[in-house]
């Protein structure tokens, strides 16, 4: 009788600090995503989205005038298309702003990644993985969307989607822009007659 007793008690006790221990671990998991969720600066992320949504109407706009006011005169861009890797300073990024003014009517963007069933999200900042390089910063801004616009020569409807790395400097504005999209989608079809 007084080895089951003390079987009994030896289970009780054994339950309660299992149970002690899973109630300590689930109390530090919700203090640590409360932790994690304070030190997030939403923002200085929404601030940042704001510059590159009025950059962005800038373009639909054809205002290269406020583009460029957006930009750090020390601004780098790394074009859509392969160069070799090499960044280009404010002038170029400027001149080829001003080729897409130039060669195409009706810019518009639609921001957003496209899914089976609807658009969501277009812009993203900080990771989780992979665990050497995790931030919680909103350093550079994610851009998801689709530009469409009407070839000035051809009159033809043209579109592409388009991924973009946004960084930004001190005084808030853009200090690096590095484009994803291929560049073929706005070249109109050639028509049969």
């Amino acid at each position: 009788m007084k080895k089951a007793v003390l079987q009994s008690l030896m289970v009780i006790a054994l339950l309660a600090v299992i149970s002690c221990k899973q109630t300590t671990t689930s109390t530090e998991t919700e203090t640590t995503d409360t932790n994690e969720e304070s030190a997030l600066d939403h923002a200085a992320f929404d601030k940042k989205v704001e510059t590159i949504r009025a950059f962005f109407q800038a373009h639909c706009d054809e205002n290269l005038e406020a583009q460029s006011a957006m930009l750090a005169d020390s601004v780098l861009w790394s074009p859509p298309s392969y160069n070799g890797n090499k960044w280009l300073g404010k002038e170029e990024f400027l001149a080829a702003i001003k080729g897409y003014h130039d060669g195409f009517d009706n810019i518009r963007y639609q921001e957003g990644v496209v899914t089976a069933d609807s658009i969501v999200g277009g812009f993203y900042s900080g990771s989780h993985y992979p665990k050497e390089t995790a931030t919680k910063s909103p350093n550079v801004i994610r851009v998801y969307g689709t530009w469409t616009a009407t070839h000035a020569e051809s009159g033809q409807e043209v579109g592409v989607k388009f991924f973009n790395l946004t960084s930004f400097n001190e005084d808030g504005k853009i200090a690096t822009m590095s484009d994803y999209f291929d560049l073929s989608s706005l070249v109109p079809k050639e028509t049969e007659e």
